[in-house]
């Protein structure tokens, strides 16, 4: 009999060892979701950290990229948080003026599939370091409003057009075309021009957040985002210099546009991630333009 009490005695879990063993569980499982929460808090900063530093430097390439084909007469307009210039879409060789109309050679492989409409023109070396049309090639910008097959009238003595008498030079190389629209320059033959798209960047706002927008055209029409969000109105910052390596003060005056040589762009992304809004990344890169 005491035999049969004893073994029902010791059978299940007294009140202690359950107690005890919650205690363990509870302990067991904060550690478990500390751990967990920490993991999930660490992943969200990398992911965070991650989103800003990709939208600086995605942002960064494109305008540093563009940048750094761009002439220093093609500088139109330069503030400390917008820019403007003629970027080059196509160079070429003038061929020279006949009639009234200028005519160019073109690289067949580059082509001269350029979009002509409000946003494009034509800038050219007109010799002594001039480039143009004109004195000043901002205010008096050309427009393109065609590109032709090359008239071989065209093809005046000791010009690079003479003896161009197609599209194309015999090897495929080139292609000819004339160039008409508003105040096309006067490019002596042999100097250098390039068709260009008139290309702005600045900072606006969208909702609540700032972005870079790019903008073709000296219209005001309304731009979609183009990289960010930036960390606030200033988050795409501008800084000018010489040749001699001195500061230009932005806005940069018209007269001093042409003496910009160097162009430093600093771009400040903002996270969007949710609680890791104030995470911020700062990337930035400098670029030479070309020479007159």
């Amino acid at each position: 009999m005491s035999s049969s009490k004893a073994v029902r005695g010791r059978a299940g879990f007294t009140l202690i060892e359950v107690l005890v063993s919650l205690v363990l569980v509870v302990l067991l499982g904060g550690v478990i979701f500390q751990v967990v929460q920490g993991e999930s808090r660490f992943a969200t900063v990398q992911a965070a950290r991650e989103e800003v530093q990709q939208n600086s430097r995605g942002a960064l390439e494109v305008l540093a990229s563009e940048l750094r084909s761009v002439q220093r007469a093609g500088l139109v307009n330069a503030t400390s948080t917008s820019i403007t210039f003629l970027l080059p879409r196509v160079w070429g060789v003038s061929c020279g003026v006949n009639g009234g109309v200028l005519a160019a050679l073109f690289p067949a492989a580059g082509g001269v599939a350029f979009d002509i409409n409000s946003a494009s023109g034509v800038l050219g070396d007109l010799g002594g370091g001039a480039w143009g049309p004109g004195a000043n090639p901002v205010t008096n910008r050309a427009t393109v409003t065609a590109l032709a097959a090359i008239n071989p009238a065209l093809g005046v003595a000791g010009s690079p057009c003479n003896g161009i008498r197609t599209t194309a030079d015999p090897n495929g190389y080139l292609v000819g075309r004339t160039i008409a629209g508003t105040n096309i320059p006067n490019v002596p033959a042999g100097n250098t021009l390039y068709l260009y798209q008139y290309v702005s960047y600045d900072v606006a706002q969208n909702g609540t957040e700032w972005w870079i927008r790019r903008n073709l055209g000296t219209g005001t029409t309304t731009q979609q985002p183009l990289a960010g969000p930036l960390n606030g109105a200033n988050g795409l910052a501008f800084t000018y210099w010489d040749n001699s390596g001195n500061a230009i003060a932005a806005p940069v005056a018209a007269a001093s546009l042409p003496n910009v040589a160097r162009i430093n762009i600093t771009v400040t992304t903002a996270s969007r991630a949710k609680g890791r809004a104030n995470l911020t990344n700062t990337q930035s890169t400098s670029v030479m333009l070309r020479n007159q």
